[in-house]
């Protein structure tokens, strides 16, 4: 029977440890500070608590020198930029094409030199990973479990190292890359967990006593292809571990900021056990990569996170080229989306300006699912305005590693530069706070908010990757067609909120934008939890869909196979004469 895991809310966590009870495996294991984790148990019980006392297995140790600790880290990357190479199965090959990995905060300071692969070693891997399917694919299921927590425990022990990296390559504060290496963690034991579940799957099939079916969770017939995006470790790992959990062999192409971490992640794996020739990390330029992977006959799947016009590329190509492979390729793609805040008369307001600003300006808006729009009621907006202003103008931004910083630099130049031809558009508009950029450092943009008057205006309908919000203010009479144009106005699908707090406004919104959004919450930020894990994945441009996070997407990369036993021979066939 497939067992189905529930998401536990982090109180819960905190009175199921004060009560004895064992945490539910895969469940998020959250870095809380000290302090903050007191007041809560005494916001709650009111007791004071000691978290250093008797440290948790759910908790990491929290070092009262983590300070120096970091500094000493940063120092040695600074003194050391790591060295990050092409590995075809078990070789390790440093290429002519050195691309340098710099800190988008401050420029002139190199962290990495990344080896691109050419198309020739490319086309060395993709043998490296046939040569290993066959091995791979026959590993038990129970082994390769075993890999995988053995593998993040490896990386718990070095989250440190990980997180300064996060901080100095993406620019995020040191909350935001706690949050994405505790979300890489809970992913990795979460989807052994599922595949743990799925592996019990039983089938019961009316007929024939005699006959005994039995169904395995087998590979495909060919290497999956994982385009991985900067925006987040967890999401770039899982786009090639997630594939390799499920007995496939898989090319992992990092993009260039997130492939230091990527190779440290891979080492721990390599030193958990995983096999040669499972996981081939080549890191080399986007388009020879694709064009490379999709000439071979055995492509048999790509797992990316793109731009809409990118993925449409990726299907075409594979379209034209259909005919030479051994099978149908399976194309799973995630893509940004315009996300938005719908908020009714009835929220509360401070919760809308907190989950905003959050949404809207946690790491520079580079998220898939940051938010990118929101439509606020009149009689609100007064009140609402001026809170969500004093919010943002108090948000501090510069170097992430300083700990009162909110937010840091912008990590892609394309990006940068877009934001800068967008401020400039819309410095007729009515600009509520921001506004301006400097690179004279690092790529910074303050964050910004316009007020948009226009309903049909495109910045309420395309994508932007940067700290900006246009904000739509409609009359509380016009409620239901504001609704409408929430749900209707973007060819994105991705995220989305709604704000209130009667019951059936929440409904209404729900079934009026239940197409609009494939993650849609409910006095909550698009962004989602920062806890634990979250299912996640868009519709209409925004990609495939197929749920990252959870057993549906496991299977995705599985072509299941069904074996049926006749025992004392085949049953015969009823009213045939001539088999009788």
């Amino acid at each position: 029977m497939l067992k189905l895991g529930l998401a536990v809310p982090p109180r819960w966590s905190f009175r199921c440890r004060r009560l004895g009870m064992a945490s539910i495996r895969g469940e998020a294991r959250i870095s809380v500070d000290k302090q903050k984790a007191s007041q809560l148990l005494k916001n709650e019980d009111q007791q004071e608590v000691e978290p250093d006392s008797q440290p948790s297995e759910d908790y990491p140790r929290i070092h009262r020198n983590e300070s120096v600790l970091i500094n000493h880290v940063i120092q040695e990357i600074q003194h050391r930029p790591l060295e990050v190479p092409t590995i075809i199965g078990d070789e390790t090959v440093y290429t002519m094409d050195n691309q340098r990995v710099s800190c988008p905060h401050h420029l002139q300071t190199n962290l990495a030199h990344v080896y691109y692969a050419n198309r020739k070693q490319i086309e060395a891997a993709i043998k490296s990973a046939l040569s290993a399917q066959g091995t791979w694919s026959l590993v038990p299921i129970a082994q390769r479990l075993a890999i995988w927590r053995r593998a993040a425990n490896i990386i718990e022990e070095d989250e440190l190292r990980l997180r300064v990296f996060l901080m100095l390559t993406l620019s995020k504060t040191a909350d935001d890359a706690t949050r994405d290496i505790r979300r890489l963690l809970t992913a990795l034991r979460a989807n052994a967990d599922y595949l743990e579940h799925l592996s019990e799957l039983r089938f019961e099939i009316q007929g024939d006593m005699n006959v005994f079916p039995s169904f395995h969770l087998r590979p495909m017939d060919g290497f999956v292809a994982a385009i991985a995006p900067f925006e987040s470790v967890a999401l770039s790992t899982s786009l090639a571990l997630c594939p390799a959990l499920m007995g496939n062999t898989v090319l992992w192409n990092p993009s260039l900021e997130v492939a230091p971490v990527s190779f440290l992640i891979y080492k721990a794996f390599q030193e958990a056990g995983l096999p040669s020739g499972v996981i081939n990390f080549v890191p080399a330029n986007e388009r020879l990569f694709l064009d490379t992977v999709t000439a071979a006959e055995h492509f048999a799947g790509l797992n990316t996170q793109a731009s809409a016009p990118s993925y449409r590329h990726m299907h075409k190509l594979v379209s034209d080229r259909l005919e030479r492979y051994i099978c149908f390729p399976r194309l799973v793609a995630e893509c940004p989306g315009q996300n938005f805040h719908f908020v009714h008369a009835s929220a509360k307001v401070e919760s809308v300006v907190s989950a905003t600003v959050q949404a809207a300006f946690g790491f520079a808006g580079q998220y898939a699912n940051s938010l990118s729009r929101m439509y606020v009621p009149s009689s609100m907006w007064p009140r609402l305005r001026a809170e969500l202003l004093e919010a943002t103008e108090q948000l501090i931004v510069g170097d992430p590693v300083e700990l009162e910083t909110d937010m840091g630099a912008m990590v892609h130049i394309e990006d940068y530069r877009r934001m800068q031809k967008l401020l400039q558009r819309t410095e007729n508009m009515e600009q509520l706070c921001g506004g301006s950029c400097d690179d004279t450092t690092g790529r910074f943009v303050y964050p910004t908010i316009v007020q948009v008057t226009d309903p049909l205006d495109p910045l309420l309908c395309e994508p932007c990757c940067g700290p900006f919000l246009p904000v739509f203010v409609y009359s509380d009479e016009s409620f239901s067609e504001a609704l409408k144009l929430a749900a209707n106005q973007s060819r994105y699908a991705l995220s989305g909120s709604i704000f209130a707090s009667r019951d059936e406004v929440i409904l209404h919104c729900l079934n009026q934008l239940r197409m609009s959004a494939s993650n849609l919450y409910v006095n909550e930020r698009c962004t989602g939890s920062t806890n634990g894990l979250t299912p996640f994945g868009g519709n209409r441009l925004s990609g495939t869909n197929d749920k990252s996070g959870s057993a549906y997407f496991l299977m995705r990369w599985s072509s299941p196979l069904l074996i049926e036993e006749t025992v004392d021979g085949a049953p015969p066939m009823h009213g045939s004469k001539r088999f009788p």
